[in-house]
């Protein structure tokens, strides 16, 4: 590894304190080195939009087989066994964890749960469970946001969508809290890898029992499908589709619960925008897309160097971890005239924020779908929101920004 001569750095294990700050020094990192080794955090930080792209499209020998190395990275490998069972079994065969020809087996297993048809015939549930939330929130103006309105529309669609009872809803956030905190960190603490030990335990204990009644019995979910998928001859293994259901379960409901929280934060910073999405709500998906790419909730992808190779003179080795930093990116002068300005009518084909390349993001289209049907029936109920939090409490993830709670006051159209 090279150190950067660049005297700036950025600490990503103070991503969370940093708050918004985060993005700002990542942003000031991509003018100033843009391919740079980290003392603080022990990895490269990639900032620039075209470079991001280019590892994004396979350019480099970048690998996402990365998890444990990134989670575990401090734990002896003979311990690691006997200290994280669950962990040990289950994420390699988690699909953002896998390269090709691994990760193309899967994707095309997972993908056709995701499907235009089958996001289109959630819409209506979508549709309803917005409106229900807003009928809450407008019988509590004043509510703590994040677990009471946000959590609960994705997670419960996601529910419904994989076959589980929404009676599992309240135990959505304990299992997202626990793999945010030992998977989207570097080099977590012993005692948070515990916790995601525990939640994906805790996951299988309900997953195990379900998988087994759609063998007997196929209903029309995703566990079914994934029961019953035969891809080239070829069918999941148990581990691989639990290791498939724990990502789609966190994965699939926590990202857009934290964008319906990050973007109701950023609309009350900018109620031009706010009263634009209200007398245009058939723009709300682009008004959505842009407040993504604004609010950095989508934060960085990492990856693992697998061999040696030299990027802009820097000089990266086998082994090395590599974050692409899509808060920085997205932020890029370079890809976005004026980037720190929230543009409705910008151009967006260069966003990074589902991940463009071989690891697009598979639910992207619910994604999307959602936190659209969510703001333009927001913006129509009510004429803008106040913070009351004094400071932001940010979760310390650096791959997926979140907010632990927040408390707002809405108020209603006359």
């Amino acid at each position: 590894m090279t150190d950067s001569s660049a005297p700036f750095d950025v600490d990503l294990s103070r991503a969370g304190a940093l708050g918004n700050q985060f993005v700002t020094e990542l942003c000031q990192l991509r003018e100033l080195d843009p391919i740079h080794w980290s003392p603080a955090s022990r990895c490269w930080l990639v900032t620039r939009h075209a470079d991001v792209v280019a590892a994004l499209g396979g350019q480099f020998p970048l690998s996402t087989k990365r998890l444990v190395n990134i989670g575990l990275g401090a734990i002896p490998e003979a311990d690691r066994a006997r200290l994280f069972p669950t962990i040990m079994r289950y994420m390699p065969n988690w699909i953002i964890d896998t390269d090709p020809p691994v990760h193309t087996r899967l994707r095309k297993l997972l993908v056709r749960a995701f499907s235009k048809k089958v996001v289109e015939s959630v819409r209506p549930f979508v549709q309803e469970r917005v409106r229900l939330l807003l009928d809450k929130l407008e019988r509590q103006p004043e509510i703590e946001f994040n677990e009471q309105i946000a959590r609960q529309l994705p997670g419960s669609v996601i529910l419904k969508l994989i076959g589980l009872s929404q009676d599992h809803l309240p135990r959505l956030r304990e299992w997202a809290n626990a793999l945010a905190e030992g998977v989207g960190v570097p080099f977590a603490e012993v005692a948070a890898l515990k916790r995601v030990d525990q939640a994906m335990a805790d996951m299988n204990a309900v997953l195990v029992p379900e998988i087994e009644l759609r063998r007997q019995a196929p209903r029309n979910d995703l566990v079914s499908e994934l029961v019953h998928a035969v891809e080239d001859g070829e069918s999941l293994s148990e581990e691989e589709m639990l290791g498939g259901l724990h990502v789609l379960i966190v994965a699939g409901h926590d990202t857009t619960s934290n964008t319906l929280t990050l973007g109701l934060e950023a609309l009350s910073r900018h109620p031009d925008i706010w009263q634009y999405l209200y007398r245009h709500p058939d723009e709300a998906l682009n008004i959505s897309l842009e407040l993504m790419r604004y609010m950095a909730m989508s934060t960085s992808q990492p990856r693992i160097v697998a061999e040696d190779f030299d990027w802009h003179g820097r000089a990266l080795k086998r082994g090395d971890l590599v974050f692409l930093m899509f808060a920085a990116a997205n932020r890029d002068p370079r890809a976005f005239p004026n980037p720190e300005a929230i543009n409705v009518q910008r151009d967006l084909e260069p966003s990074l924020v589902f991940a463009p390349g071989l690891h697009h993001c598979i639910g992207h289209l619910l994604a999307k779908m959602q936190v659209a049907e969510f703001f333009a029936a927001l913006a129509q109920r009510f004429s803008g929101a106040e913070i009351l939090d004094e400071r932001l409490a940010f979760m310390p993830q650096v791959v997926f920004r979140g907010l632990y709670h927040l408390n707002v006051r809405v108020t209603a159209r006359a």
